[in-house]
């Protein structure tokens, strides 16, 4: 194969030479979104009253229940697949004895059939849910579109003190009036020989001012822990009740901070960084155009008080396309940090926070390797770091994110929630809906809240 003067093959250097001209061509096009933010800002400062309502279900909607109901059924359906695998490793190491086929096939093949069926059933029995546990489970999901609509309505309005607007007097026409509505909820997953599900919560909101006019529609999914199905329905359905109330609390959250406090700045139009937001420099995140093994992979930090590091705000790419002066207008830049447990990849528990760090600005070159023969030298980016003050547990799964927070002409302001736009590679997307797709319909780091599977990671010593 031929090679170049740096040793690599000349096939990669093509390729990354491609790479650079579509990410400099779609430098040149940032997305018409980038800069904007969701509800135009004269509206954003003039809104003081907000009403927030929940909308009529849309027709036919339910919730979702994964996974295999009943031991016994679980069982035979695993008896027969283990049944057929064992049959056919049987006749294929009847294959492998060449002119004894004819004699060893007619005993190996049975023999493998009763033992993969019994292997099988076991498995299957296993890990299908127990009636009652479903039954259970069914009856935390049984709540109405209606009644999760009003329980988000409330908590969305829970939120509007942070954003410095106060809801309507009853009876007076608001400023703004948000409409939420759940459209799914449910558990996803549940197939395979080790069946997990995860539970996820799509909705939708719309944002229409003073006068009735349309400002905003969008929707999107949060989703939360991802358990073996088995495990959904125990304690009287405890876990499940508390996903519910997560799942409502980070969508309500998700809204009300597009409506009222998310900016968004450089976005690529046509192709979409690996990183959505502020970029994690401690602990590096996983490749993701790499091929993990099943189960995935997270980068260990070194104690179990990590030193966390992240690209500093404003971005190098968000000044070098700064629109309008804007970044000269934005002053008392903070940060927004977050630590969850992670529960088979899906966040737990919120672990850690932090909300207003002021941290200081640092610089040093990206990149531990002098460039080759040829190549740009490396490009310095500044960057913060925070030490947890807290110990984490060990030999742990953990999940974080980070936001900027500053004041746009003297008015509270964010940025997005960083988050990876490559989907976490434990995704099973064969086995039926999983997860909210991993690129928005709104384009590339458009997402509201964080999808599910789409945390930063990280693994304690």
């Amino acid at each position: 194969m031929p090679t170049v003067r740096s040793g690599r093959p000349a096939w990669r250097v093509r390729l990354s030479a491609g790479l650079l001209v579509v990410l400099a061509w779609g430098c040149a096009t940032p997305h018409p979104l980038a800069y904007t933010p969701a509800v135009p800002e004269p509206v954003r400062r003039g809104t003081v009253a907000v009403a927030v309502v929940p909308v009529p279900p849309e027709p036919g909607t339910q919730a979702q229940l994964g996974g295999e109901i009943g031991k016994g059924r679980a069982a035979g359906k695993g008896a027969a697949s283990g049944a057929a695998t064992g049959a056919t490793a049987g006749f294929l190491a009847s294959l492998q004895t060449g002119p004894f086929f004819v004699i060893l096939a007619p005993i190996l093949v049975p023999a493998a059939t009763v033992i993969g069926g019994a292997s099988g059933a076991a498995v299957g029995y296993a890990h299908g849910m127990p009636s009652k546990d479903a039954a259970t489970a069914k009856a935390v999901l049984a709540r109405n579109q209606t009644d999760l609509s009003a329980e988000l309505a409330k908590r969305v309005v829970q939120r509007l003190p942070g954003t410095g607007k106060a809801l309507a007097a009853s009876g007076a026409a608001p400023d703004l009036r948000v409409e939420v509505s759940a459209l799914s909820w449910g558990l996803y997953g549940g197939a395979g020989s080790h069946p997990v599900a995860d539970f996820e919560l799509t909705v939708l909101y719309r944002v229409l001012d003073s006068k009735g006019t349309l400002l905003l529609a969008r929707r999107f999914s949060v989703g939360g822990p991802r358990r073996p199905i088995q495990e959904w329905g125990t304690e009287d359905g405890k876990r499940l009740q508390e996903a519910v109330g997560a799942a409502l609390d980070s969508a309500a959250e998700a809204i009300a901070d597009s409506a009222f406090l998310v900016q968004d700045f450089f976005i690529l139009k046509e192709l979409g960084p690996a990183t959505c937001g502020l970029l994690p420099r401690r602990p590096r995140p996983v490749l993701p155009l790499t091929f993990l093994p099943s189960g995935g992979a997270s980068p260990q930090v070194e104690s179990l008080r990590p030193v966390l590091q992240w690209e500093a705000f404003p971005r190098r790419e968000d000044l070098e396309h700064d629109v309008g002066g804007l970044f000269g207008r934005i002053t008392d830049v903070r940060y927004d940090l977050r630590v969850w447990a992670s529960v088979g990849g899906g966040p737990g528990a919120l672990v850690y926070e932090r909300t207003g760090l002021r941290l200081e600005a640092r610089r040093d070159p990206v990149g531990v390797t002098p460039p080759s023969e040829g190549e740009p030298p490396p490009v310095e980016k500044a960057f913060v770091e925070h030490g947890l003050e807290a110990a984490l547990a060990p030999a742990t799964e953990y999940l974080w994110s980070v936001r900027a927070r500053f004041r746009l002409d003297g008015e509270e302001r964010a940025s997005r929630w960083s988050m990876n736009q490559a989907q976490d590679p434990r995704a099973r997307p064969a086995t039926g809906r999983w997860f909210s797709p991993p690129v928005s319909a709104r384009g590339p780091c458009l997402h509201d809240g964080i999808p599910p599977l789409h945390h930063h990671r990280f693994h304690t010593p």
